[in-house]
């Protein structure tokens, strides 16, 4: 059997938040035909996998201490490095001299996101990359909804270095995953490379039982340590939650990890229910009335709005939050952006079963019939195994 040396930034385990359920779905496929050992970086000494879980033949971590990160960052901006603090905050000697004595030993190597592209010595065998998406177009979009200051100076930095770094990867990789047509529009101006694909993300649709009864709940599901998601969930409290007061009793919840500090902010606003980590995000999101991605920033396909039409709950997304997503609008979910179109949006669902029933049976079969993992993942599949078989 061909072996495969995968890379990651983080730790993979627990399988939790879109990134990892990405790289383990990815590898879980490719485990049913290839060896696969994994070579992880990690911010922690106490990194468990599941005993169960047969993905990986092997497993092993390189402790890098958040401490040193931070110190990476520092020098890479003082010295005006061309490298991008993506890349400085996960460099490791230790992890590329590990990579160097093990790769020979390998078929093809895998490398999960940007951050351990430059982390590879020089290679004979296949080399591929998960892009996930394009984060210098996550960039672009906070720097244009950040206040002037230093942060926006330094994103403004990274976004070009960023930029310039990830029009390169075709160049250094024989296979290029990304998770959307949009981000490969951006990176390479509507001229994808022939060595770059794009594989969506999947549900696993046993997780996510179908509930087509409404309530008066709004869920958001995410982490809420990303700045993508608190930005969201905050301009939805700021600028839509005030108008819908006068339309009825809604109440705005949140399902995900969430620091304790900003769990405190999101519940003291009326009307507002942040949960905080939970052990089965189903349960907790339904019944509602709809599922929110009012995300203004990020790239990529959202996990959530996925999730929400597994689950049969409408979902009312954002411009920005349909990317990468080929549903149809008004039909299969709602597209909107300004608050009033929200508001109208919400007391129509509440107003009629009828729309309710309709957007919750479409979504639901959207997904069923366009975001298994196993046909997302076709595209990726296939040309890796057109590679290494040759």
């Amino acid at each position: 059997m061909k072996k495969i040396l995968v890379l990651t930034s983080r730790f993979p385990f627990p399988v939790i938040g879109g990134d990892r359920l990405r790289i383990y779905q990815m590898c879980k496929a490719l485990s049913e035909h290839y060896e696969l050992h994994l070579l992880s970086l990690s911010d922690s000494k106490k990194n468990c996998v599941d005993n169960n879980d047969r993905v990986f033949s092997h497993v092993e971590t390189v402790y890098l201490p958040k401490w040193k990160s931070y110190l990476n960052v520092i020098l890479s901006l003082i010295s005006f490095s061309k490298k991008p603090m993506q890349l400085a905050y996960y460099s490791s000697s230790d992890y590329k001299n590990k990579i160097r004595r093990m790769i020979n030993d390998y078929d093809a190597v895998f490398c999960h996101l940007v951050r351990t592209s430059d982390s590879i010595p020089d290679f004979d065998g296949i080399k591929i990359i998960d892009m996930t998406d394009a984060i210098s177009l996550n960039y672009s979009r906070v720097k244009l909804k950040s206040n002037k200051g230093l942060l926006d100076h330094i994103y403004s930095l990274e976004y070009k270095k960023l930029h310039e770094y990830e029009k390169m990867m075709p160049k250094k990789f024989d296979v290029v995953c990304l998770i959307s047509q949009v981000d490969s529009d951006y990176l390479f101006e509507n001229n994808t490379p022939s060595n770059v694909v794009i594989a969506s993300n999947g549900v696993e649709f046993d997780r996510f039982p179908v509930s087509n009864v409404p309530s008066k709940d709004l869920v958001f599901i995410g982490n809420m340590l990303s700045v993508q998601n608190i930005d969201a969930a905050q301009w939805f409290i700021d600028h839509v939650l005030p108008k819908l007061e006068q339309h009825g009793d809604f109440r705005f919840k949140i399902i995900g990890r969430i620091s304790e500090s900003m769990k405190l902010k999101f519940n003291s606003y009326k009307g507002v229910y942040a949960t905080g980590e939970v052990d089965c995000v189903s349960s907790h999101a339904q019944p509602a009335l709809a599922g929110i991605c009012s995300v203004r920033l990020g790239a990529g396909v959202q996990n959530k709005v996925l999730e929400y039409m597994a689950l049969g709950i409408p979902a009312i997304v954002s411009s920005v939050g349909a990317e990468g997503i080929p549903a149809r609008p008004g039909v299969d979910f709602i597209v909107v952006d300004t608050p009033d179109e929200y508001v109208n949006s919400i007391i129509k669902l509440n107003d009629s079963s009828e729309l309710f029933n309709t957007l919750s049976k479409n979504g639901r079969k959207f997904v069923e019939n366009n975001q298994s993992w196993s046909s997302s993942l076709t595209p990726f599949l296939s040309k890796i195994d057109m590679l290494i078989v040759k």
